[in-house]
């Protein structure tokens, strides 16, 4: 393959990727859009692996159970694709609501249990039906052998790995790092909607996290979480939920447990933010900085990435 594709439905993308007869790895990136340097190390990491890489760029409206929400989900096709067209291994797909979602749906309801339940499944419910749905249909119709999804959205990947087990889908969930700003925040496409004020009082979102993971040990879980919630609300940000679960099946905490993880969910005025910290193993973050020192971000790049917000 050589050369920038974008299709806009899956029966030109399946017959493009027949034609490529050299390739015997296929990465999946699967997004809504408005990307950002997350989204980003997600195709890097999926092209040192595959041969070719296919992005969807694809607003679910099945997994927002909050109708102004869905209204107001960032949408900038023509920034998304000037920013992918650097690439010569990675395929778009932009497909329509019946492209993904056919009269002969392939998909077969998952009963997902506790997972849709705690968290983000009591707050936002139906999301993660739509988010398994959504992602059985890209892996299915896109025929691929990995997919890649950020740690950020823990939940999310507990879901989806389970939905991946119980389909029977012979694919790969690759599992990326956190990428975040040279000040903490975790990248995310909602990060748009924040003026420079709102971005500088969602910081106590990670300064939270860090609290969290810092105190566990010595203070315990109870007293560390009501702790937490007092430093926290000395923002302006409004508290939904922090919790300290199980990464995977998302029960109770444990002590002593590798798999414990912290959870938030905050509200900057009207956008609603999620993040999380795993409590018992070092991880490397990804920082901004990264535009130092990754090869691939030309300085033609980095400008397409300025627009995307005004704290680049």
């Amino acid at each position: 393959m050589t050369g920038f594709r974008t299709f806009h439905d899956f029966i030109g993308l399946q017959s493009f990727l027949k034609e490529q007869v050299h390739t015997t790895t296929l990465g999946l990136v699967p997004t809504m859009g408005a990307l950002h340097i997350g989204h980003i190390s997600l195709i890097d990491r999926a092209l040192e692996e595959n041969d070719i890489v296919v992005v969807t760029i694809f607003v679910n409206p099945k997994q927002f159970n909050n109708p102004n929400d869905l209204k107001n989900y960032p949408r900038v096709p023509e920034k998304d694709l000037a920013l992918l067209k650097v690439y010569d291994r990675v395929v778009v797909c932009m497909p329509s609501v019946d492209a993904v979602y056919p009269i002969d749906d392939p998909y077969k309801k998952v009963e997902l249990g506790l997972l849709d339940k705690v968290l983000e499944g009591e707050f936002r419910p139906g999301h993660f039906d739509g988010v398994a749905h959504v992602v059985h249909n890209l892996m299915y119709f896109s025929g691929s052998s990995k997919a890649y999804f950020g740690l950020k959205d823990i939940q999310q990947l507990s879901v989806i790995n389970y939905m991946v087990k119980s389909s029977g889908l012979s694919v790969e969930v690759v599992a990326c790092e956190t990428v975040r700003d040279e000040h903490g925040l975790a990248l995310s496409s909602r990060n748009l909607l924040l003026n420079k004020t709102q971005h500088h009082e969602a910081l106590i979102i990670h300064t939270t996290l860090n609290f969290v993971k810092s105190n566990i040990k010595s203070l315990g879980l109870k007293e560390t979480l009501q702790q937490a919630k007092v430093l926290f609300n000395k923002g302006t940000l409004s508290l939904e939920y922090l919790e300290v679960v199980d990464r995977e099946t998302f029960g109770p905490y444990k002590i002593g447990s590798t798999n414990n993880v912290c959870c938030i969910s905050a509200f900057c005025e009207n956008v609603r933010l999620i993040d999380n910290i795993l409590l018992s193993i070092v991880v490397y973050l990804l920082y901004f900085s990264l535009k130092l020192t990754t090869p691939w971000i030309e300085k033609s790049c980095f400008q397409r990435l300025k627009s995307f917000s005004p704290l680049v």
